[in-house]
């Protein structure tokens, strides 16, 4: 064995009365704890804090590499003739350390990517290029993905291999990620490698065979609203029917960069080192590009999901002639304008170099023009709504009988609102807002990354940048005989005419009071715990011709990957019912072997094919930790203790918790099928007593829409809730009262039907015609 300390041959030092312990776990740190008896000569120095320390067997074997993470503990070893003698305990953390010691810029999560590039995202975020990442290939999606706020590299990354059910190593200065199994390693009793002495198997204590299966998760939004009341011109505060759904606090400020550090921050914008931004006393200073589309960007470096309703500022922004890119953009592609979500496109005009600026909508530019004055400043808003506030779905990942299992994923299709506004400032005094887009688009990509500037030619600077959400809510409004207009949402400070709170209450800013008999309308989602149901049919009639009950249900929670909707919570129990149900869902244990019993070193990650026909035992079982021990011997002789276990014995790519929620609604329906949800219903006219809803889908064949006075009462029979059916999509019914409400759901052909999970509702607060 040999043993390195800061690159200097430390194994004569090593105390033998002392073994060295290796301690490896699933997507944790590795440590390693050994002594040292240093030579009285002073030949070899006491090792000092985070010097590098590597273990390696005679056969080129790297059982470790690491830093040590604290200065070596001298312990009394007895009286020598030189006088008391020391050996000195040392304790190692595996190359992670370093990265867990930096701290890293905070994050709100990333959506739509790949383990892979999420991983090398965390490591960008330490600061600290220790680790080389360039090989985190693993193209597993991750839907969506949040740190814990504090939490060091090495959880944030262990929960991301989790999710992905792989493994993240750090070894030799590389950082790597591997689909579970990363390696198998063949123990059979055959051919003498598995004695079975050395085995035993052990029942998990968590939990016990199920085949229903119940999940939790958290508040998702639920009920599609759509909200009509009437000014009066006086009043500024009308209460909405229900409290919208919002994001926790904590996660409403996606981005918010003031562009006044020494240099551009690398942890969170990707191309910040590019010689044509830098920052300065105006902040954000651009000097100009490259000239090709796309090339010269600077980047936030966590996609972000295109959910809800969003806020992106840039503000005191000024150009100077002849600046040409896009400023304050979201992209989904390459990076150039063809791939340009939503943006503000800056045009130079050949003859004298003036330059505009225009929104940019799905690649193409859309609305006004706003002639830019070099002397003066600007802020620029994008205002965009989604009604769907979870766009990606989280993957769930097992193992059951028929081998890997996969659920979940799903992209959630979505429409969108837009408001593009543009606000002068001349001397530091501002002007009204300008809208130069107020318009729509009908499918609105699920996730996208955030460029503050791409420079053509950008000359000029930015004094800063922010994403906020602002929650679930999207106000309209129409004057009598006018055309529908969108309400500037958001703080005072951000120019807005209104704001909507947490607790329910649309609120107008002084001057933006709605007209006498101005229709305003307000959308938003409600708010509803989310759970999901799954059942193993085939368990249940394996289990009745035994005569015993077939049902072993289990319910409780997931804690990540994150069930943040209802679909989720269903597919996460999918997921879990394959692992709970198998044959083998309880197996755990502990193998004990040798180096020589291995064709190559054990890592966690791995798995024992463990093949033993006197017990009739064939099975693929996880590595969770190996804990490797070394005692002075020649040939080397490594002892090893390996902990293995399925994914229903101990937790793996599905963290769960037995907690169960309150206000969770039990028993959920299982097998549920859905149809789609109304995300795009609109109230299009108000005539006297008669409303006209256009529902924004098309009926399926055999089926349609169905509107009653009271939501969950959704079925074919004939009651008096009912007020229409209908399979076109424009729908008119006559209101009741001047306050009045009523639910509207798609259904299909199938026989029972099947409806939307979620209503539209529609509530008025309108006085009827005399």
């Amino acid at each position: 064995m040999h043993l390195t300390i800061d690159n200097q041959d430390y194994t004569a030092a090593l105390d033998t009365s002392n073994a060295v312990t290796i301690e490896r776990a699933l997507n944790a740190p590795s440590t390693c704890r050994l002594s040292l008896a240093l030579p009285q000569d002073g030949s070899l120095a006491a090792p000092s804090r985070l010097q590098s320390l590597a273990v390696s067997g005679d056969d080129g074997t790297v059982y470790f590499t690491g830093y040590i993470a604290a200065a070596p503990v001298p312990e009394y070893a007895g009286f020598a003739m030189q006088g008391a003698r020391y050996r000195l305990a040392v304790h190692a953390v595996s190359d992670e350390m370093l990265l867990d010691l930096a701290l890293a810029s905070s994050s709100q999560g990333a959506s739509g990517t790949t383990a892979g590039r999420l991983l090398g995202i965390l490591a960008t975020r330490t600061g600290n290029p220790a680790l080389d990442n360039s090989s985190l290939e693993l193209n597993a999606p991750v839907g969506h993905f949040t740190s814990e706020a504090g939490a060091p590299f090495s959880k944030s990354a262990g929960q991301v291999a989790d999710q992905a059910r792989a493994v993240y190593r750090a070894q030799a200065g590389r950082l790597t990620l591997n689909t579970i199994p990363a390696a198998v390693h063949p123990l059979s009793e055959q051919d003498g490698s598995l004695a079975l002495a050395n085995l035993s198997f052990t029942r998990s204590p968590r939990r016990n065979f199920a085949n229903d299966i119940t999940v939790c998760g958290d508040h998702e939004p639920a009920t599609y609203v759509t909200e009509v009341f009437e000014g009066d011109g006086a009043n500024l505060n009308f209460d909405l029917s229900g409290a919208p759904w919002f994001p926790p606090a904590s996660k409403c400020t996606l981005i918010s960069e003031g562009f006044d550090g020494p240099v551009i921050d690398p942890r969170v914008w990707s191309n910040a080192s590019t010689a044509y931004f830098g920052l300065g006393s105006a902040g954000l200073a651009m000097c100009g590009g490259s000239g090709v589309d796309g090339q010269t960007q600077l980047i936030w470096i966590d996609p972000v999901e295109m959910a809800g309703t969003l806020l992106l500022e840039a503000r005191g922004v000024s150009l100077a002639n002849d600046s040409t890119g896009l400023l304050a953009a979201f992209f989904d592609g390459d990076g150039t304008v063809s791939s340009c979500v939503l943006g503000f496109q800056a045009t130079a005009q050949q003859s004298t170099g003036t330059v505009s600026l225009q929104p940019i909508v799905a690649g193409c530019a859309a609305g006004a023009g706003f002639t830019i004055n070099p002397a003066n400043q600007y802020t620029l808003r994008i205002r965009v709504h989604s009604p769907e506030q979870q766009r990606t779905g989280a993957t769930f990942r097992s193992f059951g009988d028929s081998g890997p299992v996969s659920t979940g994923g799903r992209i959630v299709l979505s429409p969108a609102k837009l408001l593009f506004e543009i606000q002068e400032f001349i001397n530091g005094v501002a002007c009204m807002p300008v809208t130069l887009y107020d318009g729509a688009i009908s499918n609105l990509s699920s996730s996208c990354i955030v460029v503050a500037a791409s420079s053509l030619n950008l000359r000029g600077s930015m004094r800063a940048f922010s994403l906020t959400s602002l929650g679930s809510a999207w106000v309209v409004s129409a004057p009598q005989s006018g055309a529908l207009m969108t309400r500037r949402l958001g703080s005072s400070t951000e120019s807005a005419e209104c704001d909507v709170s947490r607790s329910g209450r649309l609120t107008f800013y002084p001057g933006f009071a709605p007209a006498a008999g101005e229709q305003i309308t307000v959308t938003y989602r409600t708010s509803a715990r989310s759970v999901g149901r799954a059942v193993n049919e085939t368990s249940l009639e394996a289990l009745k011709p035994l005569g015993s009950p077939g049902t072993a249900s289990w319910i409780g929670s997931v804690t990540n990957p994150a069930c943040r909707t209802s679909i989720d919570c269903r597919n996460a129990a999918a997921a879990l019912m394959q692992s709970a149900g198998s044959s083998s869902a309880l197996w755990s244990g502990v193998w004990r072997g040798t180096n020589h019993d291995l064709a190559t070193d054990i890592w966690p990650g791995d798995a024992l094919a463990l093949n033993a026909p006197s017990c009739s035992l064939n099975a693929e079982l996880v590595v969770r930790s190996v804990k490797v021990t070394y005692r002075s011997s020649v040939p080397d002789v490594f002892a090893y203790e390996v902990a293995f276990a399925n994914d229903w014995a101990e937790d793996l790519a599905i963290r769960t918790s037995e907690s169960v929620h309150a206000d969770a609604w039990l028993p959920a329906p299982a097998a549920a099928n859905y149809a789609s949800n109304l995300n795009a219903l609109t109230v299009t006219a108000i005539s006297g007593n008669n409303v006209t809803i256009n529902t924004g889908a098309t009926a399926p064949v055999g089926g349609g829409f169905e509107i009653r006075s009271r939501d969950y009462a959704f079925m074919m029979d004939e009651d008096p809730s009912l007020v229409m059916r209908g399979s076109q999509a424009n729908l008119t019914f006559t209101r009741q009262a001047a306050a009045d409400r009523y639910y509207v759901r798609i259904f299909d052909e199938a026989d029972p039907p099947n409806y939307s999970e979620f209503s539209a509702a529609v509530i008025f607060h309108t006085p009827l015609s005399s």
